[in-house]
C-alpha cells in the first residue's frame, strides 16, 4: 500500500512521491518515519494520503509517527473497531442509521424536501428562522456555512427574554418570514421555550393587523392562528406518541419534516431540519442530489477495513497516538470564514462523543485568533497539545500571497513544537462537502473506540461516541427547579 502515497517535507524537495503502483519505494522510507532514528536537516515530516481518482479532501499528518507505523501498534484493534461499526449500522436502537440509512432515505425523500422549503418560501420570502439546540442547530450552521448561505437565517437556542427579542427583531417583518422548528421529542427545554415565545409573538403580530382591519378580536385571533400556520414547518419525530412537537403541529396545522429514528443529533447533518434549510436558502436540488450521493459514496470509503485506503481511520491512529503519549489537549483551527460553522459543530462532535476520554478543548477559527492562541500554544513549556489545520485550498496567486503565507507559517511553526493534522477541502464543491463531513463523523467515531480498546474501557450496547446520557444530569436538575 505504501506506493499509493505521497510523501512531504516543507520547504524542502520531496525525496519520495510514489503515486503510481508501478513505482518502488526507496529503501529507507521507514527511515525517514522511524521516531527512534535521528534524521539530519529534516525539521517537518508530513505523510500524505490521498487518492488521485477521486480526491477532494487531503489528510495530511506533520511531526508524527507515519500511519505505516501506527497501524504496526494500533491497527488490530483499529480493524476490530472498523468491523464493530459495520455490524452494528443499521441495527435497531444503535443510534447509527445516519451511516447508509439516512442518506438512501433522502435521495428518495428530495422532493418532498424542496415542496416543503418552497412552502416556506411563500409564506416567508425574506428571512429564515431556525429553533433548535445541539445537533438540530450546530448541523445546519456548518452545512449553511459550508454552502455560503449563514446570512440567510437567523439561529434562536436561548431561554433569555432578550435573547429570544432579538431573534424576533432580526426576522424583521413577521409577514415575511418564516421558521422552522427542529426537536426528537419537542419537549427540550430549550427549543419549546423559544417556540412558544416566537409563536406568540406571530400571533400577537397577525392578531392586532386584522383587528386594525376591522375584524373583531374573536374572529382576529382565528385568522391570525390560520395565517401563522403557514409560517411555521416542524421537523421532528414521525409519532405523536413520541413527540410533543408533532401534536402541536398537529394542532396549530403546520407541516411537518421528519429527524429520523437511531441518526443522533450531532451526526443528523443530512437530516431533513438541515437539508430543508439548504433548499429554503437555494441549494439546487440537483447540488443536493450530488451531495447525498458523495456522502454514501464517502461512507464506503470510511467503514473500509484497509486502514491505508480509509483517511477516517488514519486520523483516528494520529488523535490516538498523541493522546496516548501525553497529549490530552486537541484543538481545531479553521481558516477560512466557510469553515465557521463546522468550528461550532465540531466541536459538539468530540466533546458530547468522547466525553472524557481526552480533553477536546474549544475550536478556534484562524487566522484571527492565532494572535491570543498562539501565545500559549507555542510556548516551549507546552507539551501536552496536538492540532489539526482545516484548510480550503486556494490557489498560489499574489492576492492569495498573504492568506496562504499565514497558512504556511503557522503551520510550520506549530509542527515544529507539536504533532498536527491538515484536513485541506479541495473546493466547496457538494462533493467535498459531504466527504468532509463523513470524514468527521467516522473519526469521531474511530477515534473514541480506539482509545477506549486501548484503555480497556468495557463495550456497551451502544456506542458511547453516538449516546449522550449525561446531557440528562443538567435536564433533570433544570426541571427539578422548575417544578418547585
Amino acid at each position: 500500500m505504501i506506493n499509493n502515497i505521497t510523501y512531504h517535507y516543507l520547504n524542502q524537495t520531496p525525496r519520495q512521491t510514489a503515486n503510481e503502483k508501478t513505482k518502488p519505494a526507496p529503501a529507507d522510507i521507514h527511515h525517514f518515519f522511524d521516531n527512534t532514528k535521528p534524521v539530519s536537516n529534516i525539521n517537518l515530516m508530513a505523510y500524505i494520503a490521498h487518492f488521485k481518482k477521486q480526491q477532494t479532501i487531503d489528510v495530511e499528518f506533520y511531526n508524527s509517527p507515519s500511519i505505516i507505523e501506527l497501524e504496526k501498534k494500533y491497527g488490530t484493534f483499529l480493524k476490530e473497531n472498523i468491523k464493530d461499526l459495520n455490524t452494528r449500522a443499521g441495527k435497531p436502537g444503535q443510534v447509527l442509521n445516519w451511516i447508509k440509512i439516512l442518506p438512501e432515505l433522502q435521495l428518495q425523500r428530495l422532493d418532498t424536501i424542496y415542496e416543503l422549503a418552497e412552502s416556506l418560501k411563500e409564506s416567508g420570502p425574506k428571512k429564515l428562522g431556525i429553533i433548535g439546540i445541539g445537533g438540530s442547530k450546530h448541523t445546519i450552521e456548518n452545512l449553511l456555512a459550508l454552502n455560503n448561505a449563514p446570512d440567510k437565517v437567523t439561529f434562536l437556542s436561548s431561554v433569555d427574554p432578550s435573547g429570544m427579542e432579538k431573534f424576533i427583531n432580526n426576522l424583521g417583518d413577521l409577514d415575511e418570514a418564516c421558521i422552522i422548528v427542529a426537536s426528537k421529542s419537542g419537549t427540550t427545554l430549550e427549543t419549546s421555550t423559544g417556540y412558544e415565545f416566537v409563536h406568540n409573538a406571530f400571533i400577537n403580530k397577525f392578531k392586532q393587523d386584522f383587528i386594525n382591519k376591522g375584524f373583531p378580536e374573536s374572529s382576529a385571533l382565528a385568522y391570525a392562528k390560520e395565517k401563522a400556520s403557514k409560517h411555521f414547518i416542524c421537523i421532528t419525530d414521525e409519532n405523536t406518541q413520541k413527540s410533543k412537537l408533532r401534536k402541536i403541529a398537529e394542532e396549530n396545522g403546520y407541516k411537518c419534516g421528519i429527524i429520523h429514528d437511531d441518526c443522533g443529533g450531532r451526526f443528523g447533518a443530512f437530516d431533513d431540519h438541515a437539508l430543508i434549510a439548504l433548499a429554503y436558502c437555494g441549494m439546487p436540488k440537483d447540488n443536493m442530489k450530488r451531495l447525498l450521493e458523495s456522502a454514501i459514496k464517502a461512507q464506503k470509503k470510511y467503514l473500509n477495513s484497509d486502514i491505508q485506503m480509509n483517511p477516517a481511520a488514519q486520523r483516528a491512529l494520529f488523535n490516538t497516538n498523541a493522546i496516548i503519549n501525553g497529549r490530552p489537549e486537541q484543538t481545531d483551527y479553521y481558516f477560512g470564514n466557510a469553515l465557521r460553522g463546522t468550528l461550532l459543530w465540531n466541536t459538539q462532535l468530540k466533546k458530547e462523543s468522547h466525553k472524557s476520554l481526552y480533553k477536546a478543548a474549544g475550536d478556534i477559527m484562524g487566522p484571527e485568533f492565532l494572535h491570543n492562541s498562539a501565545e500559549s500554544d507555542l510556548d516551549s513549556g507546552n507539551k501536552t497539545s496536538f492540532y489539526t489545520f482545516n484548510i480550503i485550498q486556494t490557489p498560489a496567486t499574489s492576492s492569495y500571497k498573504a492568506y496562504n503565507a499565514l497558512i504556511q507559517g503557522s503551520l510550520k511553526a506549530y509542527s515544529d513544537l507539536h504533532p498536527v493534522s491538515v484536513i485541506r477541502l479541495k473546493d466547496l464543491s457538494p462533493e467535498s462537502i459531504a466527504e468532509f463531513i463523513e470524514l468527521k463523523h467516522f473519526e469521531t467515531i474511530y477515534t473514541g473506540m480506539l482509545l477506549r480498546k486501548i484503555k480497556g474501557i468495557e463495550k456497551n450496547d451502544i456506542l458511547p461516541e453516538v449516546d449522550q446520557p449525561n446531557v440528562n444530569i443538567y435536564k433533570k436538575e433544570v426541571e427539578r427547579i422548575l417544578n418547585t
